[in-house]
């Protein structure tokens, strides 16, 4: 039986890994067996999620119905929300799914660079099919679409990636429907990276094209949403799992796949992810494929990531006031190691909120680095910003001295 490495980017658990598998010689058809526990054990229907009965037994109800409003699904990373949004959508359209159905990302779409959405589908018809993706064909006739719509208003220059992500939402929505008696569906993924001025445009898109599309919103919380979106929408909380149910589930995928794992180490990795579910199933098959038998040494081990140390450190550089240490490491965290400015934004957030701030102080931490984080997305130049956020920690950390 041949071994195969593979090399992941695992953002749940932040830092790269090189995992050795066995795969199975025996092929049904032509499809593999998914290699990452996280794939392999995703939802795919209603039974298969655990810890949210409620949400889950509504949105059923709602898909059976088959009539629905605007949704927005919010609640912490690895809680299922993009996994229900897709069994719902299933559920309504049935065999015009894949005609009227669209999810997009929109930090994706926001980092495509202009040099590729230039490209034609011409040119990317050119191109091997690994090299070129779904996403990119879409951009490719959206930007040409936003670019139109520029030159109607009398502007000329190339669209800006405020345009082009505001036409990728409307002309999907703008589309009529392949079946009369459906309504199409779009997903908009990491919604929470809209600015306040595109959701205004989400808005009246929304309100446009009420009658052939429906939006469903995923973001982690409903903080900094405009109130005309929430109250043209109803609200589903995906809470994240209690340490119980949560232990319960990485025991049940350990059995399924034959890990030798102590209790202390399930409490651990249950601990450690804090209900996130696809980063407790990365974590543990990692410590797996490290370790013949999982304790919670190990898991330890590779639970503290390159990024997390680096982040900690950091943070520890900047309340002490060594700006130039602390600036040179976010820059090889950057240009070396190829972490995104909102990765490190995010790690350096999870470290301040185990530091010992007093409430008061903590607020005002959590407050900046939540302005930080949307600069990330309008600036242009993300280390200035990351810069200011080590210099603000310093200062505001002096007033509980």
């Amino acid at each position: 039986m041949p071994n195969y490495i593979i090399t992941c980017l695992n953002n749940s658990v932040g830092k790269r890994n090189n995992l050795i598998f066995k795969w199975s010689d025996t092929i049904l058809g032509e499809n593999l067996e998914p290699v990452l526990w996280s794939v392999k054990y995703r939802p795919k229907t209603w039974s298969d999620f655990v810890g949210k009965d409620n949400t889950i037994k509504q949105l059923k109800s709602l898909a059976e119905s088959g009539i629905f409003t605007n949704m927005i699904f919010y609640g912490p990373e690895g809680t299922g929300k993009t996994c229900a949004s897709e069994i719902f959508c299933r559920t309504i359209l049935g065999d015009s799914f894949n005609a009227n159905f669209k999810i997009l990302n929109i930090r994706d779409v926001w980092d495509i660079p202009v040099t590729k959405a230039k490209r034609s589908v011409q040119d990317l018809a050119k191109l091997e099919r690994g090299k070129r993706s779904e996403l990119e064909e879409y951009i490719s006739v959206i930007y040409r679409e936003a670019k139109s719509a520029r030159n109607a208003r009398g502007r000329s220059g190339n669209p800006t990636r405020s345009e082009i992500l505001s036409e990728a939402i409307r002309f999907f929505a703008s589309t009529a429907t392949v079946t009369n008696e459906k309504v199409k569906i779009l997903v908009l993924d990491e919604a929470d990276a809209l600015s306040w001025g595109m959701q205004q445009a989400l808005r009246r898109t929304m309100e446009l094209y009420s009658d052939t599309c429906r939006f469903i919103l995923i973001t982690p919380t409903l903080s900094g949403w405009s109130p005309a979106i929430i109250s043209r929408s109803l609200t589903l909380n995906f809470p994240p799992l209690s340490i119980e149910v949560a232990q319960d589930f990485i025991r049940n995928i350990a059995k399924k796949e034959h890990v030798k794992i102590d209790d202390t180490a399930v409490t651990t990795i249950a601990r450690e992810t804090e209900g996130d579910l696809r980063r407790a199933m990365n974590l543990l098959q990692i410590t797996s494929a490290a370790s013949n038998s999982v304790t919670e040494d190990v898991v330890y081990e590779h639970a503290e990531t390159q990024l997390t140390e680096s982040a900690r450190n950091i943070v520890t550089l900047a309340l002490d006031g060594q700006y130039a240490p602390a600036r040179k490491e976010i820059r090889n965290l950057v240009a070396i190691d190829g972490y995104t400015p909102q990765e490190i934004c995010l790690e350096i957030e999870r470290d301040l909120v185990k530091r010992p701030f007093a409430p008061e102080v903590l607020s005002k931490v959590l407050d900046r680095v939540a302005e930080i984080d949307f600069r990330l997305l309008q600036g242009k130049n993300a280390f200035v910003h990351l810069a200011a956020l080590l210099a603000s920690l310093r200062a505001i950390a002096a007033e509980q001295a």
